[in-house]
């Protein structure tokens, strides 16, 4: 017997059982739209994140290159550190790869770094400039604002560099630190933030993770004129460049011909490195919840397989005459793993669509759309026929072993 006849015999035995048919396909079907609409709105906060972290609405991709001086002195440290200038700007903006170059002004800034001495070792931390309430401290008091409306000098520092610099939390009280020249009285001690993940790019956010905290209108006070150089250059890199390759690039001609480069080290900053974690993490995640969601699959499989059984039990006459037909085991056996295979392909199908409707639904809600690729069709298509076809196998087998002279009798 041909596999197209075996095939059409299936479908009209599928659909002279609507009813049954279809609520043996409700489980197939709402264990593949489960999937698809993780899947869909997993994958797409996934990219969007990147994309948000990484690149801004052009597709351009930004990186910057921080230069650390050398070992100096204390009296050359509290001045403000000198990293680049234009010609430095210039220099890699003639770069293959690179759209723009930026020297980022501390005075333009609520956020910025400067180097301390730290038990002996230059370490760089970072200065946050503070126009409201800061963040609550642990010794002292916190920044008010008060402080920034009367320019007053006064700095909240958290405990790591506290410790480092006068060798305990509550020593830094009262003592004087320095800022881009100035010095700031220490008026309170604060447990440090580590940085965390998070999607928020408001400058409150950012402040939570500064090392130093003082009035912004302070700073702009006692540091107008200053800040005309920066340690840190931002680069704008063109669509379709590799970022890391980019920025190594700049490196190395800073490195050869930059303005600081026998005064100290220049590194790049690659944003791309930690969202390319960020992203396999999120990815293994959704991947993670789509796998609990596909247990209901295999409770569909055991639903298909008892139906089958149940088919099989019934239409015995219908074995017993198409055996007598000539039709041998192997046709019996075929016939019916293609019905199992074919309610849940169909099942599939339609659950993939109602994912797709559903998760189209839910993006309407989010700030980012849905991503949809060819690999989800394959895998509702994939999943459903195996499940088909492992859970009818046993109900296959089943009808093709009833013998002829049995099912006279």
């Amino acid at each position: 017997m041909r596999f197209q006849e075996v095939w059409e015999t299936a479908l009209r035995s599928i659909f002279k059982n609507k009813r049954r048919s279809i609520l043996t396909m409700v489980g197939i079907v709402i264990g593949i739209a489960a999937v698809v609409t993780i899947l869909a709105i997993g994958h797409g906060f996934s990219n969007w994140t990147t994309k948000q972290l990484t690149s801004n609405a052009r597709g351009e991709t930004q990186g910057t290159i921080v230069f650390t001086p050398n070992n100096q002195s204390d009296d050359e440290v509290s001045s403000s550190m000198v990293g680049f200038d234009q010609s430095d700007a210039i220099l890699v903006e003639g770069i293959s790869g690179v759209k723009k170059a930026k020297i980022e002004k501390e005075t333009d800034q609520n956020i910025f770094e400067q180097t301390y001495n730290v038990n002996g070792k230059m370490q760089s931390q970072v200065i946050g400039l503070v126009s409201k309430k800061g963040t609550a401290v642990k010794y002292g008091r916190a920044l008010r604002p008060q402080d920034d409306l009367l320019q007053r000098q006064v700095a909240v520092i958290d405990t790591d560099l506290a410790k480092g610099v006068f060798g305990n939390s509550r020593a830094a009280l009262g003592r004087g630190i320095d800022v881009d020249g100035e010095l700031y009285e220490v008026v309170g001690v604060r447990e440090p933030v580590n940085f965390s993940f998070n999607l928020s790019t408001s400058t409150e956010s950012q402040l939570q993770y500064a090392n130093i905290q003082v009035p912004k209108q302070t700073y702009a006070q006692y540091s107008r004129g200053k800040g005309n150089t920066s340690n840190t250059l931002s680069i704008t890199i063109t669509k379709g460049q590799k970022t890391s390759k980019v920025l190594n690039e700049a490196v190395k001609q800073l490195k050869a011909t930059g303005t600081q480069r026998n005064s100290g080290k220049y590194e790049a900053n690659d944003p791309s490195q930690a969202t390319d974690s960020i992203g396999k993490v999120l990815g293994a995640v959704t991947t993670f919840i789509a796998a609990i969601a596909g247990i209901s699959l295999f409770i569909a499989g055991v639903g298909v397989m008892n139906m089958m059984y149940i088919s099989v039990a019934e239409r015995t006459t219908e074995i017993g005459i198409r055996r007598a037909m000539g039709a041998t085991q192997s046709n019996i056996k075929m016939q019916f793993l293609l019905e199992s295979a074919t309610l849940t392909i169909i099942g599939g199908l339609v659950g993939y669509l109602l994912g797709l409707a559903i998760a189209a639904l839910i993006g309407l809600a989010l700030p980012f759309p849905i991503s949809v690729d060819f690999s989800s069709f394959l895998l509702a298509f994939g999943v459903s026929t195996f499940v088909g076809l492992v859970f009818g196998v046993m109900p296959a087998s089943s009808a093709s072993k009833k013998d002829l002279i049995d099912i006279i009798r």
